[in-house]
């Protein structure tokens, strides 16, 4: 009888100890599905502001250097000051947007400096130009370091087209800490050189990797070309693979609406939306 008892309570007691077991790692899981989640919603976010930065950077190089120039800079707030030094063969222009920051008319606020130079070359097919951030926020998220950009007139398809090589560090409003390193291809598909910046789309295309404070770091790689429209405040369509250790997932922007969502896919096939 008592050998009974004693068979029962062990079966009892590993049944308990399996299903707490089980509970952990379901808990772990969902931890860890959460958490990945979130480092992929704040990588679509340093995704939508490393464009905000190329947009600005575009139009004021192609403002300066458009064949007939128009005084100022239309496409930037008025609270925006540009500066232009030359040299005989060099061209340096910084752009200060303050330090309580300007408005675009795509809604997003930059504050700092950005600061260009390159070699005067009307007549080059391609043109080297460098830059770098100072005190640099786009919305509430700061950005350091430069960039170094190839800008060809045109490419293959007769567009033209800015390769970017980037070496980032970003600090977000809650004190996270990231560095974003990688390439990405930009080619100018609509509205080139009409003197309306409201009208241009690029098509994006690149890899990258992101390392989050924690240590994990994303490897991404655009798999759908990311759409840029000038008009809008977010990338609008687009995907991108992320993947992380032994854990990946895709970024999707959306058929092309103009709203701030995107929805990220597992491994494992869970789907979530995020807002960027």
């Amino acid at each position: 009888m008592n050998t009974n008892i004693f068979k029962i309570f062990g079966l009892v007691v590993s049944f308990l100890f399996v299903i707490a077991c089980t509970n952990e790692e379901a808990t772990e899981q969902l931890d860890e599905s959460t958490f990945i989640t979130e480092e992929a919603e704040l990588s679509a976010k340093v995704d939508n502001a490393t464009e905000v930065i190329s947009d600005t950077f575009l139009q004021v190089f192609e403002n300066e250097e458009a064949p007939v120039r128009i005084p100022g800079h239309r496409f930037l707030p008025d609270c925006a000051t540009v500066t232009v030094s030359m040299t005989n063969t060099t061209k340096n222009v910084t752009v200060d947007f303050g330090s309580e920051g300007c408005v675009l008319d795509n809604g997003n606020v930059l504050k700092g400096k950005l600061i260009m130079a390159y070699a005067i070359d009307t007549e080059a097919r391609t043109l080297v130009i460098e830059y770098s951030l100072e005190n640099f926020y786009v919305n509430e998220t700061q950005f350091e370091g430069s960039r170094s950009v190839t800008r060809q007139k045109e490419n293959e398809n007769g567009n033209p087209q800015y390769a970017m090589a980037m070496d980032l560090t970003i600090t977000f409003a809650d004190g996270t800490t990231a560095t974003r390193s990688g390439t990405k291809t930009r080619e100018w598909i609509e509205g080139s050189f009409n003197g309306n910046w409201g009208d241009n789309v690029f098509l994006i295309n690149g890899s990258w990797s992101t390392t989050f404070r924690n240590g994990n770091t994303h490897s991404t790689t655009i798999v759908t070309p990311l759409r840029r429209e000038a008009s809008c405040r977010f990338i609008v369509s687009g995907a991108v693979e992320l993947v992380r250790s032994r854990f990946t997932g895709t970024l999707d922007y959306g058929d092309g609406a103009c709203d701030n969502l995107a929805t990220f896919e597992n491994g494992a096939g869970d789907i979530r939306e995020i807002r960027l």
